[in-house]
């Protein structure tokens, strides 16, 4: 028996369902389908993408998504691998007066191993994605819109959980990934609990251009209100923005003209690339972080933000993401193996529990880092003793080993 006829039937007359496409559930398919299980994928192609918004793909995430294909995909008249902007250099620093720009507190240069991580327009990689998953014979895509879950299909009983579409229709479902982002329609349909955190906060994107080139390094500055970021992009004279701060502060700056903003950023920024300038409209959204508190219900399964939107200080709500498919795919893997029903409870208590460790360490880092060093002087006093603690070289690794996605094992 083949791999792929043998994960077929371990997958069940039912069947594995993936709801939402985009970044996470385009990923989630192409590795289902990499693996010879056939998918069904709802999503509809008339949702947009984002043209300003990056994504921030760490060493594993990246090797994941080469072995899918991914990076050797022609978008537009170039490989994505070609598009994308390399780190070798990561600078953190406050709003203490320094004298150079580029002075920084915490700084984490590129290892003998290549780049600490990657840039890419979320763009361009879902077009690579988009076109993997249309050009794979495995995976069906429909636009049915999914509006319901039940655990307990009508006919076929405890067999299969029972997709509902807005027009009524009932799919059996044997596992079913839930990669409908934040606002997860299948999250609050199965009753799964959020934690969710308002610290009053908004985050404004834009792609700027630079006076000065980037030099491949990301740089993040913790101001009063939030950090503010900049990520390279292939273009030496382009940047990524993005700029947390309280939203009325955030509500100020998005009715000011070109000019305006281009003197907030200069002033906020001390001119670390030379003046910084709008080469993009700008956007805002809010920062709310929230969490599952159990990432799974009967056949079902969170993915990406649908389970765990953290804040974007540390850029790795993706790859949280890509973690979760590796973490999944290496579990129900197991179970085809043996034959068991990978929609199975026991199934997906071991996928929670494998998930829990890394996506708790992470959003309790994003959220300590956020509150420490922003919203006020006595916290930013604590600040400067953290940073300190966090320069010293054991710190360091730790926190390299967690971002860089290579602390857990995710296969």
């Amino acid at each position: 028996m083949t791999a792929a006829s043998k994960h077929s039937l371990a997958s069940g007359k039912h069947g594995i369902h993936v709801v939402g496409g985009g970044l996470t559930g385009y990923a989630a398919a192409l590795a289902l389908a990499d693996h010879g299980y056939a998918v069904q994928l709802y999503h509809h192609d008339e949702e947009s993408v984002d043209a300003l918004r990056t994504t921030t793909i760490n060493p594993v995430a990246y090797g994941f998504l080469k072995s899918l294909g991914v990076m050797d995909t022609i978008t537009g008249d170039a490989p994505l691998a070609e598009k994308l902007a390399h780190i070798d250099r990561i600078l953190v620093t406050d709003d203490t007066p320094r004298e150079k720009p580029l002075d920084a507190v915490i700084n984490w240069d590129k290892p003998e191993t290549g780049p600490l991580a990657w840039v890419v327009r979320n763009r361009d990689l879902n077009m690579a994605l988009h076109a993997l998953v249309e050009a794979s014979p495995l995976i069906t895509h429909t636009t049915a819109r999914i509006t319901d879950y039940k655990p307990q299909h009508p006919i076929f009983g405890h067999s299969a959980a029972n997709l509902i579409t807005d027009q009524g229709e009932s799919i059996p479902a044997g596992l079913i990934l839930a990669a409908d982002g934040r606002n997860s329609v299948l999250r609050q349909a199965a009753s799964i609990r959020v934690i969710t955190r308002n610290l009053h906060q908004t985050a404004i994107v834009a792609i700027l251009s630079l006076d000065a080139p980037h030099q491949n390094i990301a740089w993040q500055k913790f101001l009063p209100g939030g950090p503010m970021a900049l990520m390279p992009m292939p273009e030496p004279h382009l940047a990524s923005l993005v700029w947390s701060m309280k939203t009325e502060d955030a509500a100020q700056l998005m009715e000011a003209d070109d000019d305006r903003f281009a003197m907030a950023l200069d002033d906020a920024s001390g001119k670390v690339f030379g003046g910084l300038r709008l080469a993009s409209p700008k956007q805002a959204f809010p920062i709310i972080p929230q969490h599952a508190v159990w990432p799974v219900a009967t056949r079902l399964a969170l993915l990406g933000d649908a389970s765990h939107a953290i804040n974007p200080l540390a850029g790795q709500g993706y790859n949280l993401a890509l973690g979760d498919i590796m973490t999944l795919m290496d579990v129900i893997n197991a179970a085809g193996n043996t034959g068991a029903d990978m929609g199975g409870a026991n199934v997906l208590k071991t996928y929670a529990m494998r998930r829990w460790p890394e996506v708790t360490m992470m959003t309790m880092a994003t959220d300590g880092l956020n509150m420490l060093f922003s919203f006020g002087k006595r916290r930013r006093r604590l600040a400067g003793m953290g940073m300190a603690v966090a320069n010293l070289r054991p710190v360091k690794a730790l926190a390299e080993k967690l971002a860089s996605g290579r602390w857990f094992n995710h296969g």
